[in-house]
């Protein structure tokens, strides 16, 4: 067989050789994307589903280039053709892997999105990152399978890289604090947030220069992100203060306490079917002021959608307060008089007539 081989022209030898590996990477291909499907309906998860969709093609394609690489071994190519072919083929499988690596990274940037929804929007940077360090490593493999030396490309690149860091040092440092507003997540995409300039706003997404908040115009502020990591800000996680609002009640000091909380509580959870009133948080009710010398205080606690009327929906709100009194028959302090409350953001705030 031998003999055969080295009487045989050239190209007949690999073009039989490159069919031979080609059967073998589709079989290798076939067999992992079988498995790694099965394993993905065995145990669901994001992991699985992104190794399913990633690895099957690296698979074929390394078993080809191993394949080819067994397969040079017989070939008459000389000492310095053999040579010449194991690197370019290492440099191949290195790529492969290069390629594999970045497109599990992308997938799996994208499934991490898809079970966190909050933090989608901001999957570009994570991409970015990954794209940049498969393209240096693979500059790297590259030279190497060349034979070209990076030392004076790499002083030349430090040189000018300082220059290109001198005239982009805002666009990198907004790019950096990205990165940094990601992984430390001082703030998330939804949550409510108040800068020390007086800016604020619902995170709506971060992106690679800059942070955009949504405020209740509604309208966009656009931030930038090195602004964010440097400033003394307020998050009020998914709360925002500009819709909390309070209904102060007062009653006469001889009242039940006991009965007067829980008649107001209880028409507090059923104004949860009032248009723009907050499920979550539920509205509540505190003894709060508490006694004063002519009645005792209670505070109605609740927050309002963005785009909800407060007025409207205050007035509503009393208008059942009002109504739920009489009805308990719960005596009303005399002379009547106004309770006023302001919370202390300076956000508006409610008052009633007990």
């Amino acid at each position: 067989m031998f003999a055969f081989v080295r009487e045989s022209p050239l190209y007949l030898i690999l073009l039989a050789y490159a069919g031979l590996a080609l059967a073998l990477a589709a079989a290798a291909w076939n067999l992992s994307r079988a498995w790694l499907r099965s394993l993905a309906r065995r145990s669901p998860s994001d992991l699985h589903d992104v190794f399913a969709a990633s690895l099957p093609r690296p698979i074929g394609g390394a078993a080809f280039l191993l394949a080819i690489d067994v397969g040079l071994r017989w070939l008459p190519l000389g000492a310095s053709g053999e040579g010449v072919a194991h690197r370019f083929l290492r440099f191949g499988l290195g790529i492969l892997v290069v390629l594999s690596l970045t497109r599990l990274g992308r997938k799996a940037i994208d499934g991490y999105g898809r079970s966190n929804p909050a933090l989608r929007s901001s999957s570009g940077i994570g991409k970015a990152i990954i794209w940049v360090i498969g393209l240096c490593t693979t500059a790297i493999l590259g030279s190497d399978a060349l034979g070209i030396s990076l030392a004076p490309a790499l002083t030349a690149l430090g040189v000018g890289s300082l220059a290109v860091a001198l005239a982009l040092q805002d666009t990198l440092s907004n790019f950096f604090s990205g990165i940094y507003l990601l992984v430390d997540k001082p703030v998330r995409p939804g949550e409510f947030v108040r800068l020390d300039s007086g800016q604020e706003g619902y995170v709506e997404a971060i992106g690679w220069r800059a942070t955009l908040l949504r405020t209740l115009a509604p309208s966009v502020i656009i931030v930038p992100n090195a602004t964010m990591a440097k400033s003394v800000l307020t998050n009020f996680r998914l709360n925002n203060p500009r819709l909390s609002f309070e209904i102060r009640v007062d009653v006469a000091l001889d009242s039940d306490r006991d009965k007067v909380e829980r008649a107001l509580l209880a028409e507090a959870l059923g104004a949860i079917d009032i248009q723009g009133i907050r499920r979550d948080p539920v509205p509540t009710v505190r003894f709060v002021p508490g006694v004063s010398r002519r009645a005792l205080g209670f505070t109605l606690y609740y927050s309002v959608e963005p785009s909800a009327d407060a007025a409207l929906v205050q007035g509503e709100l009393r208008k059942r307060l009002l109504s739920r009194v009489h009805k308990e028959k719960i005596a009303l302090p005399s002379p009547t008089f106004v309770g006023v409350s302001a919370d202390k953001d300076g956000a508006t705030s409610s008052s009633s007539a007990s």
